[in-house]
């Protein structure tokens, strides 16, 4: 077999690093992926990569077998499960039994910048004291001005706040979901995903990492660009999700992520009390609860149209849509919140499997 650490200079302090990729049927994406970081900027610098399926298809099986001469090491794992979590599990278990010291976790609808892993593997050595290394990131180029507007949502300060790892000048405090890599130490610390978590398991998973006392950063130099979905409607059942799994543990997200179900919260409740008042004939008590309703939800209407606005100069049209998307993505992200909070989390649907 190839002695892929040959091709490394001799000076370079050499650490082994394994990528791990769930997937379920995307077969298309992953052979993409697949031929973005099997090249000779990343030879030497990446030890194994393993793929874990939760697909019956041979597809999958066939697009690995594709790379059997690229030089790298390449194994098919199974995940009967189907789910992310389960997925990134197996194959962390894995690549810990082969002495992996860095493990990079990836999802199949993304891509990496040339030489991801040799400027992984140098950043590794020389910050030290860093745990969880993330990327930058980025967006594949729209196919029309929903996914541009999409892509917008993201990197607003009032979605998902991807901004702040955006074309990273330096380096930033904090971690991307999706795409981070992880030393040893910190899965024989606080152990590996918690599987309840279909959805969030990474924030859940590097809240514990911060609790534990790792550092973790996001590198200029690591590049993910990353697909987001096609469609509002799409778009609609990830925030849904995700509302869905912040209820299964809040403590364990920021309280950015825990703003929607308290926004509708406090709505909900200065409507009831209103409703109260009114019942009662305090009418003083009710004009002040209404008050403080229309207050709130025009202080929320103003900082959506405020930051559609300003995306509007500095990205052009396709800002148009950032407010309603927000509002939309903002609903269904607490009412997802109140579904988990008052019905559980049963595993009901597939976009929830890996790689999906």
């Amino acid at each position: 077999m190839l002695n892929l650490r040959n091709f490394r200079k001799k000076t370079d302090t050499i650490i082994k690093i394994f990528a791990v990729i769930p997937v379920y049927e995307d077969h298309r994406s992953l052979k993409t992926l697949l031929e973005n970081i099997l090249t000779d900027g990343n030879l030497g610098y990446l030890d194994e990569v393993v793929v874990v399926s939760g697909s019956e298809s041979s597809e999958i099986e066939w697009v690995v077998s594709g790379f059997k001469d690229s030089g790298f090491t390449i194994v098919l794992l199974t995940n009967p499960a189907k789910y992310t979590p389960n997925a990134l599990n197996i194959g962390i278990e894995y690549s810990l039994g082969k002495g992996a010291e860095i493990i990079q976790m990836l999802g199949a609808h993304s891509s990496l910048n040339p030489g991801y892993f040799r400027n992984l593997s140098n950043i590794a050595v020389r910050e030290n004291e860093v745990a969880i290394f993330s990327p930058g990131y980025d967006f594949f180029p729209p196919a029309n001005i929903v996914e541009d507007a999409i892509q917008l949502f993201h990197l607003s300060r009032l979605g998902r706040n991807w901004q702040r790892i955006y074309h990273l000048p330096s380096p930033v405090p904090g971690f991307g979901s999706g795409a981070f890599a992880v030393r040893k130490e910190v899965f024989e610390k606080i152990g590996m995903f918690d599987e309840r978590f279909i959805r969030n398991q990474d924030n859940e998973f590097f809240h514990r990492a911060v609790k534990a006392g790792f550092k973790g950063y996001s590198y200029p130099g690591l590049t993910y660009y990353y697909r987001t979905r096609k469609t509002l409607q799409q778009l609609r059942k990830q925030n849904f999700d995700y509302g869905r799994f912040f209820a299964l543990d809040p403590v364990s997200h920021s309280p950015k992520q825990a703003a929607p179900f308290l926004f509708y919260t406090l709505l909900l409740i200065l409507l009831l009390l209103t409703g109260v008042f009114n019942y009662f004939g305090e009418e003083k008590f009710a004009l002040f609860t209404i008050g403080s309703f229309m207050l709130t939800l025009g202080t929320y209407l103003g900082a959506v149209m405020l930051e559609g606005f300003l995306r509007l100069v500095r990205n052009g049209k396709a800002a148009v849509m950032l407010p309603p998307i927000l509002i939309m993505m903002h609903f269904h992200y607490a009412m997802g919140s109140f579904t988990g909070f008052l019905f559980g989390f049963d595993r009901f649907s597939d976009n929830k499997k890996a790689g999906s």
